[in-house]
C-alpha cells in the first residue's frame, strides 16, 4: 500500500538514491571558475604597426648616424636637411604615423584590460618596440656629444661644435669640451669664440660658464665684432647688461666712408 502511494507522488519528490549525487554535481558546477577570456591578437593593428615601426626605426638610425659619426668627422650638421631633400624624405612622416598608431594601440589596450581581454605577446612586443623607437627619436643631438665628449673634443671640428653648442645653450656639453682641454677662446671657422656664439644666442648660462673659465669678452671675430656688439645687434638686453657688467666693450668694425666724387663733367663748349 505504501509503495503504491509513493509511486504516485503528485509533488514530484523522489526518493531516488541518485538525488544526492545530482545535487552535488550541480553544486560542483557552480563552483567552477568562469571560462577565461579569449586572447585578442589585434591582428589588424599589428599589420599597420610593424611597418610604421620599421620606417621610424630607419629614420632613427639615419638621424643617430648624422648626430654621431657624421658630426664627428664633418662638423656640425643640419640634421635631416639632406634627407628632407632626397628620395627618402617620406621617412620624415614615419614618427607621426607611429605616434598615431601608438595612440590607437594605447586606447585598445585600455579597453581590452577594462573588459578583461588578454592581449597577445606580439601586441606587447610591438608596443614596446614602438616606445623604444620613439624614445630614440626624441634624444637631442647634444646627448650624443655629451655621451662621447672624449671623442668629439679630439675632433678636427671641435671648435665649431663647441661654438654651435654655446649658441644653442648646451651648457653641459660646452663644459665637457672645456674639461677635455679645449681652449675657452678657441675660434671656429668664422673666427668667433664661444662667447660670440653665446651672445648671439642670448645664452647667459653659457656666458657665465665661459666667464668663470677666463673667456676674453673683448675678442673680435672675422667681422670685427665683439661679443657685446653681437648681443646688442641681436637685441639681447639682459645678455648685453651681463657682458657690460663684466668689462666687455662694444667693438665694431670701423666703416670707412669714401669721399664724395667732386669731379665736374663739362658738356659742350660752356
Amino acid at each position: 500500500m505504501f509503495d503504491a502511494v509513493s509511486s504516485r507522488r503528485p509533488w514530484g519528490f523522489s526518493l531516488s538514491p541518485d538525488l544526492g549525487k545530482r545535487d552535488y554535481d550541480q553544486t560542483k558546477m557552480t563552483d567552477v571558475d568562469p571560462i577565461p577570456p579569449k586572447k585578442n591578437s589585434s591582428f589588424v593593428l599589428l599589420v599597420f604597426g610593424i611597418p610604421a615601426i620599421f620606417f621610424a626605426a630607419l629614420l632613427a638610425a639615419r638621424i643617430t648616424w648624422e648626430e654621431t659619426l657624421l658630426t664627428l668627422h664633418e662638423g656640425p650638421q643640419m640634421v635631416g636637411f639632406s634627407l628632407a631633400h632626397g628620395s627618402a624624405a617620406i621617412l620624415l612622416i614615419a614618427p607621426f604615423t607611429l605616434a598615431l598608431w601608438l595612440a590607437v594601440a594605447l586606447i585598445i589596450m585600455t579597453v581590452s584590460l577594462f573588459r578583461r581581454k588578454l592581449l597577445s605577446k606580439p601586441f606587447w612586443s610591438t608596443l614596446a618596440a614602438a616606445l623604444v623607437v620613439l624614445a630614440v627619436l626624441s634624444i637631442p643631438g647634444e646627448f650624443w656629444q655629451w655621451m662621447f665628449i672624449g671623442s668629439f673634443s679630439k675632433s678636427a671640428h671641435a671648435a665649431d661644435l663647441m661654438t654651435t653648442d654655446a649658441a644653442e645653450g648646451c651648457t653641459r656639453t660646452v663644459r665637457g669640451y672645456l674639461d677635455h682641454g679645449l681652449s675657452v677662446n678657441v675660434r671656429d671657422r668664422d673666427g668667433s669664440t664661444a662667447a660670440h656664439a653665446a651672445a648671439v644666442g642670448g645664452r647667459i648660462e653659457v656666458l657665465q660658464l665661459l666667464v668663470s673659465r677666463g673667456a676674453d669678452l673683448n675678442a673680435v671675430n672675422s667681422s670685427g665684432d665683439s661679443p657685446l656688439a653681437d648681443a646688442v645687434g641681436m637685441k639681447h638686453a639682459s645678455v648685453a647688461a651681463y657682458l657690460t657688467a663684466h668689462g666687455a666693450k662694444e667693438i665694431r668694425p670701423v666703416k670707412v666712408i669714401p669721399p664724395a666724387d667732386t669731379t665736374v663733367t663739362v658738356i659742350g663748349d660752356k
